[in-house]
């Protein structure tokens, strides 16, 4: 009999909604008769669908200017991110506007902010500029997921830091679901309760992608593989219509050219498509988004989604306006659902948890600076970028929490599973002569805690045109303090080439080992000063050609300081600030030279952002040995990329120089966040003064480069061309390192 009774009342209610769409456009329900007509119990079943889901902001935007209420909301993926959003009490505009403030393609590269790296972290991202990164921790491992979800956990943090503490997601300014996959059993899990960050999280970590969710013995994933559109969810919540929003995709064309991911992503489109089908018949009503001409990382085109979103609900109008709410109940709805939106209270203390206590204390004491006052979120988002700017953490994430009747900040970090060590590897193709291109292949290895907490243990190797091993032990005198000690052992062997108007004219090998060891402070994370003592063995042996230039060998050894700043916004091509490397050293012993002598140099960069794809820059750097002469090989060397690149390689050698180097960048595109980040142009312009050059008379040389650099996610790929004086010109390319 219960059964009759329900089936009766579906199609009693079908047969209604068969009536709704037949209805006349031109004759709208009457205000007495939304008055008359007792209220159903809306539910809203939003799909996944990456950024196509952003227009489940234009149907929401729709609804509420046609006065739609949503009593309860569910979603998948995207859709249960727009879906949360909704349900924290944001009304469609603010969706509409929070979303147009976030850098959805930083947010999918996960890059921490470069100025926010820790100093070493910062000459790990300059030497090493790949964005892969792996462990060897038990063996080789690579990343569980090539996102840790940093960038948008910090979103998620924001929305559901308000409503910590809650017993059901019921009690949100509008109940919400949000579904996610379960690797450990297979089964699609339904949110409903607990933080709601993490849910969010969650349902939309696309897996190989975004780091899953651990949780209680599960691993959660994105709920599109086995619930993409929620209707059954929705209507469990106690829903007496259930409207689906349906995100059209393009087929795939069998036609065409056809990629690894292309395939990846039809296979799995092919799984989605099946939940979907299902949900899609349950619907009472199924808004179908013409979303066909976009891809699931458009976005960049938020606004045209978002359009299409309102397009999509318009089409149903003559159905949906039959749910509308008149004045009065439209205003008593928002009212209702504002009454139950919460702030975040004013944080009394801050605990960290996930560390070891040694460093959570540390922390603690930096972050509290948060207490006693409104959370500031670009703040806030600093700060848990700094944390995991340290090179310790795969994420840092924030929330509130109660202790003793007061509120106060939590902070969570997450240790990286496959590390330490971590291993940062490089491929370099050195094209400066195209006629003799230069290939390496190489890695920079880290141990933390080796003899101390706080200490690393930097091993680097480069195996190709060039072989070289580099190892420093960098010892704080606790982990959280700025001095320092870093003893050091290196060893070489490269090529060191000569050229003349262009032409290779001879080959030498220069080899080097041996050791040092400095002092130092690290003052923040931009600026570091060393002093110390290095001693060692060069020697540079000519391989074949013609050349003045004698054989070289014995013993090297000086005393240095070295001062680098660095408060740039990028490590391969900075587009805003300044940069400082700058050395004095004193030789007691070189090769060839007959006295000792200083040296010294420095060189500066200065970028300006203009406006948004351009910028300015001015590279400025000199080096003088104090107009000592007899010291063996010159010790500064121009030509080639950045340092007059219409000239070869070591193609000025000279004792004393100058160099200016004014230049502009403009942007040129940007790539999709899963292969890389900006494709720049590049032009500049370049003029030296040396003196006591080995093979040239005192002069000035110049030349206009221009150039395109991509940064992909194997590091910056350069092509470029030089024109100079006295006929010089060059083509070159470069991968895996640049500036």
């Amino acid at each position: 009999m219960r059964m009759f009774v329900r089936l009766f009342s579906l199609t009693v209610l079908f047969s209604s909604l068969i009536s709704f769409a037949q209805a006349d456009k031109q004759n709208p329900p009457t205000e007495a008769e939304k008055t008359a007509a007792p209220r159903a119990r809306i539910a809203l079943a939003l799909e996944g669908g990456g950024a196509l889901g952003l227009a489940h902001i234009g149907v929401l935007e729709w609804f509420d200017e046609h006065h739609i209420p949503v009593d309860v909301i569910a979603g998948t993926s995207m859709g249960g991110l727009i879906g949360g959003f909704y349900a924290s009490g944001m009304q469609a505009t603010e969706i509409k506007e929070f979303a147009a403030g976030i850098n959805w393609n930083k947010a999918l590269r996960n890059q921490i902010p470069y100025g926010d790296l820790a100093f070493r972290r910062k000459e790990d991202k300059r030497a090493y500029p790949a964005d892969l990164e792996f462990g060897l921790k038990g063996g080789v491992h690579l990343p569980i997921g090539f996102n840790s979800g940093q960038e948008v956990g910090l979103i998620l943090d924001r929305i559901g830091a308000p409503y910590v503490g809650m017993d059901s997601f019921d009690e949100l300014p509008t109940p919400f679901r949000c579904v996610a996959t379960d690797l450990v059993s297979g089964n699609a899990v339904v949110f409903d309760r607990g933080s709601l960050a993490d849910a969010l999280r969650g349902t939309m970590s696309l897996p190989g992608v975004f780091n899953p969710v651990r949780e209680n013995g599960q691993v959660y994933v994105d709920g599109g593989l086995v619930d993409n559109l929620p209707v059954d969810v929705a209507r469990s919540m106690g829903a007496d219509i259930v409207i689906a929003v349906h995100l059209r995709a393009k087929p795939l064309n069998a036609k065409q050219g056809l990629s690894a991911l292309d395939v990846l992503q039809g296979s799995v489109s092919v799984v989605i498509a099946a939940n979907e089908l299902q949900s899609m018949e349950q619907a009472d009503v199924l808004i179908s988004v013409a979303t066909e001409d976009f891809g699931t990382l458009d976005y960049r085109e938020a606004d045209k989604l978002e359009q299409l979103g309102l397009a999509a609900a318009q089409q149903k109008e003559n159905i949906l306006s039959r749910f509308a709410l008149n004045d009065a109940d439209w205003n008593a709805y928002l009212a209702e659902r504002a009454a139950r939106r919460k702030t975040v209270p004013v944080p009394q203390f801050v605990k960290v948890v996930g560390p070891s206590p040694e460093v959570a204390r540390g922390l603690e004491k930096k972050l509290q600076e948060n207490v006693g006052k409104p959370l500031d979120y670009t703040k806030l988002n600093q700060d848990m970028n700094e944390i995991t700017g340290l090179g310790r953490f795969a994420r840092a994430s924030y929330g509130m929490t109660q202790q003793n009747g007061l509120s106060g900040l939590l902070v969570k970090t997450e240790e990286k599973e496959y590390g330490p060590p971590i291993v940062n590897p490089l491929v370099v193709v050195d094209g400066s002569d195209y006629t003799n291109v230069r290939f390496g292949l190489g890695a920079r290895i880290t141990w933390l805690d080796i003899g101390g907490f706080g200490s690393e243990w930097r091993n680097d190797f480069l195996i190709g045109s060039q072989y070289s091993l580099y190892s420093e032990y960098y010892h704080p005198l606790k982990w959280s303090s700025p001095f320092f000690a870093a003893p050091r052992l290196f060893a070489s062997d490269s090529p060191f080439d000569l050229y003349d108007n262009d032409s290779r004219v001879a080959s030498y090998r220069e080899y080097m080992e041996g050791g040092g060891l400095d002092f130092g402070i690290t003052f923040n994370r931009f600026n570091q000063l060393r002093f110390g003592y290095q001693i060692g063995h060069l020697s540079l042996t000519k391989q074949i050609g013609a050349s003045d230039l004698d054989n070289l060998a014995g013993r090297q050894s000086f005393s240095r300081i070295l001062y680098t700043y660095d408060d740039t916004d990028d490590p391969t091509l900075p587009r805003q600030g300044i940069n400082v490397k700058t050395r004095l050293e004193f030789y007691d012993a070189n090769p060839g030279a007959d006295q000792h002598f200083p040296l010294f140099e420095s060189q500066t960069g200065f970028f300006k952002r203009i406006d948004r794809p351009s910028s300015l820059f001015v590279l400025a750097s000199g080096g003088t040995t104090f107009n000592r002469s007899d010291i063996g090989l010159p010790p500064f060397a121009l030509g080639g990329p950045l340092r007059l690149g219409a000239y070869g390689t070591n193609e000025l050698l000279t004792n004393q120089y100058f160099l200016i180097q004014p230049g502009y960048i403009r942007q040129l595109k940007t790539l999709s966040p899963l292969f890389g980040n900006h494709v720049y142009a590049i032009a500049s312009y370049e003029i030296a003064k040396t003196y006591d050059d080995l093979f040239h008379e005192s002069k000035l040389p110049n030349d206009v480069n221009l150039g395109i650099l991509v940064q992909t996610f194997f590091g910056p790929v350069v092509f470029g061309g030089s024109v100079g004086d006295s006929g010089h010109r060059k083509f070159y390319f470069q991968v895996g390192r640049y500036f």
